[in-house]
């Protein structure tokens, strides 16, 4: 009896010893080594964050994450870079028309998509505030043909003076409301106001109607945009570029919009200042003639942008860049243990699934493929670890 108790005492002892090592293994495959326990209370303690932790995989937990080695190389790049943008009005040719005080839509004299000239009449609006400046205009044109029928021998200087200023003052209110010259000359040649209140809304520029968003019969307020009117010879592309590649695009660069009739050029006008905080992209706006239509405001398109002069540099697939969790772009590199460490570069540009990057060194072997598992991986860790 004692003999059979030795023996399994024996037994419970290895189990437990193969238990220990297999766990010991797992955490070593999944992470690097953990630092020693600690031996004296008095050593110092180095922290976690001084070097980024790395992982250690076998062969077979590498094929089932998807994980491909391969080496950094100092090269140009090839071809140009390509980003999706969108078809917008060039701002810098297009015209909002409103009304300048609150007011009634009486008529509409354009629709959407229609071409129209400079001057065109647009809508018709009705306002009271217009009426009794219609009437103050009128009543002071007449005062003012009056002394100068008179004739300054007869009229005193104070009231030729009066009536000048009136009538200016008058026409100025109406300019103000947004009645045109020829509108108030047509009604001081009536003499009276034959339609009070009404007045047109024109169009201050050739082009096209590309926004008429309104109802007759409804009430505006002053500044309400009813129509815009945008001159579509030429048109913007708007795209997001991430702001590490936007750094690369200079002002005059040449590129060509994509679209199923063919190809159009185009060139970059501007790479706007402001960054998007949570795709960290930069706002890049181009400009194509467009005098057949084929681009039209709210279309996606594909840009490509021709290939310049490059010097050569570290390129590796873009695949193998990845942001981390605090938004840097990281490469994972395989260190002599077989360790896979996320290190910081910077992208300095990208073109045909490549990208040229700075802070690794020629012959790094890099992960090219199945960067973002390992990513997830080293986050869950941070995020146990925090708990």
């Amino acid at each position: 009896m004692k003999h059979f108790s030795h023996r399994a005492m024996t037994a419970v002892l290895a189990v437990s010893l193969i238990g220990t090592a297999v766990t010991m293994a797992g955490a070593a495959l999944s992470r690097d080594p953990a630092p020693a326990p600690k031996q004296d209370t008095a050593a110092p303690v180095v922290p976690a964050a001084a070097a980024p932790a790395g992982l250690v995989l076998s062969p077979q937990q590498r094929d089932a994450a998807g994980i491909v080695i391969g080496t950094v190389e100092r090269k140009s790049l090839s071809g140009g870079m390509s980003f999706p943008g969108e078809v917008q009005p060039n701002r810098y040719r297009s015209s909002l028309v409103s009304s300048r005080i609150p007011a009634v839509i009486q008529n509409r004299h354009a629709v959407l998509g229609q071409t129209v000239r400079q001057g065109q009449p647009l809508a018709t609006l009705f306002s009271v505030e217009v009426a009794d400046a219609q009437a103050g205009y009128v009543l002071a044109e007449r005062e003012w043909r009056r002394v100068q029928d008179l004739g300054r021998d007869i009229v005193a200087g104070k009231r030729w003076i009066e009536a000048e200023v009136g009538r200016q003052q008058a026409r100025a209110r109406l300019l103000t409301y947004g009645l045109s010259s020829a509108q108030i000359e047509a009604l001081a040649r009536d003499g009276h106001n034959r339609t009070p209140g009404i007045f047109t809304l024109t169009a201050p520029q050739a082009g096209i109607v590309t926004s008429d968003s309104f109802r007759i019969g409804e009430m505006v307020e002053a500044g309400k945009p009813l129509f815009e009117v945008a001159d579509t010879a030429t048109v913007w592309i708007e795209a997001r570029v991430d702001a590490d590649l936007a750094g690369t695009l200079v002002p005059g660069a040449s590129a060509s919009i994509r679209l199923a009739s063919g190809r159009t050029k185009a060139v970059v006008k501007q790479i706007l200042p402001s960054l998007d905080e949570r795709t960290r992209t930069l706002g890049v706006r181009l400009e194509a003639e467009n005098p057949t239509r084929a681009l039209n405001p709210g279309q996606f398109v594909q840009v490509d942008l021709e290939p310049g002069e490059s010097s050569a540099g570290l390129v590796v697939p873009t695949d193998a860049v990845i942001r981390n969790a605090n938004g840097g772009w990281v490469v994972f590199v395989e260190d002599k243990d077989g360790g896979l460490a996320p290190v910081p570069v910077r992208v300095v540009q990208t073109a045909n699934g490549q990208s040229q990057v700075e802070g690794l060194t020629t012959g790094s072997r890099i992960v090219t493929s199945g960067a973002f598992f390992l990513q997830s991986e080293l986050d869950k860790n941070v995020t146990g670890s925090a708990q």
